[in-house]
């Protein structure tokens, strides 16, 4: 039974994600009121996916996915931002700092339901079968999660990991934007391009020396040359 944990303020919110859950049954929520125990509670409570208000009291909700991201208990927790900040610029601020997907405020129930089962699949405890993907010195495991460079570890973000196994599972082949967005998480409305170029672009920063494996194919897409 897949556990989401909402962080949210509003109880007029909290009740319409409950009432959009009801209609995958299988799913168990857990509502969190109060931001300054968000980190506490996620913890606490170990959800499989996180549903963040992007606009708390008191602050900014992207405070909170930071914090969840550097904490080593919540690092990994897939996280869908709500907000009713639409703007690009917005989105890419989110989604650099660790946020798997975005829906924007007022949302329906329909597309909520399937953001969540979308990034649940692929970030879930069962989404991934045991594949391994091994190219110009990276070692990575889809059932473990776990990234190596030459033998160091890689700290990833879930979507940085989808897009650098997809690479490295093709090395050597020019993989296009769109099927790198169609094989990760679900990238939401209207930055899909901007998106994957940021992942990409950290994921070069963590590559360090070998970042440059990763080559633009102009009008075409990426490719790994390993």
């Amino acid at each position: 039974m897949p556990r989401i944990l909402l962080i949210e303020d509003e109880a007029s919110i909290a009740r319409a994600v409950e009432k959009t859950l009801t209609m995958a049954p299988g799913f168990s929520l857990d509502w969190v009121g109060d931001p300054d125990k968000a980190v506490i509670e996620a913890i606490a409570r170990k959800p499989d996916l996180v549903l963040l208000d992007v606009r708390l009291p008191g602050g900014d909700g992207r405070v909170i996915l930071q914090a969840l991201k550097e904490n080593a208990a919540t690092r990994s927790l897939p996280v869908i931002l709500l907000t009713g900040l639409a703007g690009e610029g917005d989105k890419v601020l989110g989604l650099n700092l660790g946020a798997d997907d975005y829906v924007v405020k007022p949302f329906g129930a329909m597309e909520l339901l399937a953001r969540i089962q979308a990034v649940l699949r692929r970030s879930g405890p069962g989404a991934a079968t045991r594949r391994t993907a091994k190219a110009g010195g990276l070692e990575l495991d889809a059932s473990q999660r776990s990234a190596l460079l030459d033998g160091e570890a890689l700290r990833l973000q879930p979507r940085e990991f989808e897009v650098l196994f997809l690479l490295a599972a093709h090395a050597g082949q020019v993989l296009s934007r769109d099927f790198l967005i169609e094989n990760t998480s679900s990238y939401g409305r209207g930055v899909p391009t901007r998106s994957l170029d940021t992942h990409i672009k950290n994921l070069r920063k963590k590559l360090g020396r070998k970042g440059g494996m990763i080559v633009t194919v102009p009008k075409l897409g990426y490719r790994l040359d390993a």
